[in-house]
């Protein structure tokens, strides 16, 4: 289970000469091993090399073969392998279906990422955390932010994903700390247009709001921290928001009442 490719692999090549045939769960297991060690050419050789014997690749080896093709940033091969296990008429299960959507996120075919998600949900399969991040990543990097809510939205209906942290305050708190990037902006927008609307209703005055981004879930790039630069980025050039940092706290920013009110009157 540890990323220990070589390892596999030496051990693959011991068995084969000692004259120890290996066998479709073998086979599975180099293959799983390249995809953890990012050896898309070696995991694909080894498909190959299966088949070559006479032996039916299952669910599991396709399932790691497409993410090693996914991490590989081979979106086209992934995909055709996904194509080939239906012509095999083996069924895609959620594994396979989130390493070929993130294939598609990564490869910028969000409308494959999405008839995925729709077709998984119609083969009675639950997507999870993993699948609904990497649609709502793939319509977030489009720059499809109408599909990109909607997911989100449903991410959070379903359960799969939690909703927007409202911390018990006087001075309403919202925090960001387990949601990637593409996530906090969609439902951080959204939760903003939810308190639009109910101030707006109900006729009451705007609030400042905090937000904290901490370093979030999966967000730290080579220069540091994301959130904290990317969601205000958003707010501001996309949502047409303003923003203010927070003297001595780097980890969050405010969106002060009087600027929830501009905004709600424009």
């Amino acid at each position: 289970k540890g990323c220990r490719t070589d390892t596999a692999l030496d051990l693959l090549a011991e068995m084969k000469a000692a004259g120890l045939q290996p066998d479709v769960i073998t086979y599975s297991a180099a293959i799983s091993a390249c995809e953890k060690g990012c050896r898309t050419d070696t995991a694909l050789d080894l498909l190959s090399e299966m088949k070559g014997r006479g032996l039916q690749p299952d669910v599991i080896t396709y399932s790691a073969a497409i993410s090693a093709c996914e991490k590989g940033g081979r979106t086209d091969t992934a995909l055709e392998l996904l194509a080939e296990m239906k012509g095999d008429r083996l069924e895609p299960n959620v594994i396979t279906y989130n390493a070929a959507i993130s294939a598609c996120e990564k490869g910028c075919r969000t409308d494959t990422a999405l008839d995925f998600l729709a077709e998984m949900k119609g083969r009675g399969l639950q997507p999870n955390l993993i699948t609904y991040s990497a649609v709502v990543k793939a319509c977030y990097d489009a720059k499809i932010y109408v599909d990109a809510l909607d997911k989100a939205r449903e991410a959070v209906s379903m359960k799969v994903v939690p909703s927007m942290i409202l911390m018990s305050s006087e001075v309403p708190k919202w925090d960001l700390h387990l949601l990637s990037e593409s996530l906090s902006c969609m439902l951080l927008s959204d939760a903003l247009l939810t308190v639009i609307d109910t101030r707006t209703h109900e006729s009451q005055s705007f609030k400042d709001v905090f937000v904290i981004t901490g370093r979030g879930l999966n967000t730290v790039g080579e220069n540091g921290p994301v959130l904290k630069e990317k969601v205000p980025k958003f707010l501001n050039e996309v949502a047409g928001l303003e923003t203010s940092a927070v003297e001595g706290n780097e980890g969050r920013f405010l969106i002060t009442g009087e600027t929830l009110q501009q905004w709600a009157s424009s």
